[in-house]
């Protein structure tokens, strides 16, 4: 019974090792050969740790949004932007608190967002308060979906704690209003 059984199971035609690998070699010179003609594709978008990463920055954007809502009922009960005009900094940051102890109100758990993966590092949030009516958000994505900014470009004097080398490339602001 056994011996019969062993040899309907090893007489069946199936699959070989050999033609999984000559499948996966068609599909990678197609592939590459699109990528080819196609410079914008890139066969890395498509892997499982990138998929980890947009969902980091997707948490990221999320709480940029949250800090966003926060500023936006600061400035409706105080008819001001919170934290004194010219003061930027790291939302984190323990030197200066103001943007934290200014909004921490807003929060459930009393405590505004931090970046996911580097809470209380150079990469933490940053708020930089323009003047009484005007914010800019920043967060660092991993997978950047704006340009880095630059504090020429928007022409943030005075910003004594700005992150360099055009680190943060994600910002929420209301400098279009």
């Amino acid at each position: 019974m056994l011996s019969a059984m062993t040899k309907l199971l090893f007489s069946q035609k199936g699959i070989s090792a050999i033609s999984v690998i000559i499948f996966l070699a068609v599909v990678a010179a197609v592939l590459a050969g699109y990528s080819y003609y196609n410079p914008s594709f890139s066969l890395s978008k498509y892997s499982p740790l990138n998929y980890f990463r947009m969902k980091q920055d997707d948490s990221r954007i999320a709480d940029l949004k949250s800090l966003q809502s926060a500023v936006v009922k600061y400035y409706d009960e105080n008819n001001e932007m919170p934290a004194k005009d010219g003061w930027c900094g790291r939302i984190s940051g323990v030197l200066h608190p103001e943007f934290r102890d200014a909004v921490e109100n807003y929060f459930p758990n009393a405590e505004p967002p931090q970046d996911p993966l580097r809470p209380n590092s150079p990469k933490d949030y940053f708020y930089y308060r323009v003047d009484r009516s005007h914010y800019v958000l920043m967060a660092v994505l991993e997978i950047p979906r704006d340009q880095g900014l630059s504090k020429e470009q928007y022409n943030f004097t005075g910003c004594h704690d700005w992150p360099g080398d055009g680190l943060y490339n994600y910002q929420i602001s209301n400098l279009d209003n």
